[in-house]
């Protein structure tokens, strides 16, 4: 399987968008998003920076045959007392292509860009606790667990734990 990894350009923020809808039409426990809320919305989180190429905010993809199937999201934080720091949000991969390593890839292309902007020293990221795929391969990366937040989401009745995960720069 021919698969490229490599920042999103602008003029693909609508096939992030389809992607990124998809993610939480399908898995709607693993994402604090909420499919409706966002597909209502006239431009996702990462589509103006993905369309003005924020070196502070962007989105690694993989791609087959120049089809988007997988996403990873890094948002700088802006603050001055806290931009020494990021986050990556909103990884997915169609799962079609799962099992291939391209999340683990498409993670760590992701902390390569990001710890590549000066300044940046840590990268937190976080999981509902029911994905363990998603933790085994952070945990793999150098992820080390900071806190677990329980209750954090609530989907109808059922609640659902989250935990809290950071890299070092030099850790990695």
């Amino acid at each position: 399987m021919d698969i490229k990894i490599r920042k999103l350009l602008p003029n693909e923020s609508n096939s992030y968008r389809v992607l990124r809808l998809e993610c939480l039409k399908n898995y709607p426990k693993n994402f604090t998003s909420n499919y409706q809320d966002e597909k209502a919305k006239p431009k996702l989180l990462f589509q103006p920076y993905i369309e003005t190429s924020d070196l502070n905010n962007f989105v690694i993809g993989a791609f087959q045959n120049n089809n988007l199937v997988g996403i990873c999201g890094f948002n700088r934080h802006e603050r001055t007392k806290v931009n020494h720091s990021g986050i990556i949000i909103q990884v997915y991969v169609n799962p079609e292509y799962q099992g291939n390593s391209i999340g683990l890839n498409i993670v760590k292309s992701t902390l390569d860009e990001a710890f590549k902007i000066n300044g940046i020293e840590q990268i937190e990221i976080d999981v509902i606790t029911v994905n363990k795929n998603a933790a085994k391969i952070y945990e793999k990366i150098g992820f080390e667990t900071y806190g677990i937040q329980n209750n954090f989401l609530k989907i109808d009745d059922s609640y659902y734990d989250h935990k809290m995960m950071m890299i070092f720069k030099n850790q990695v």
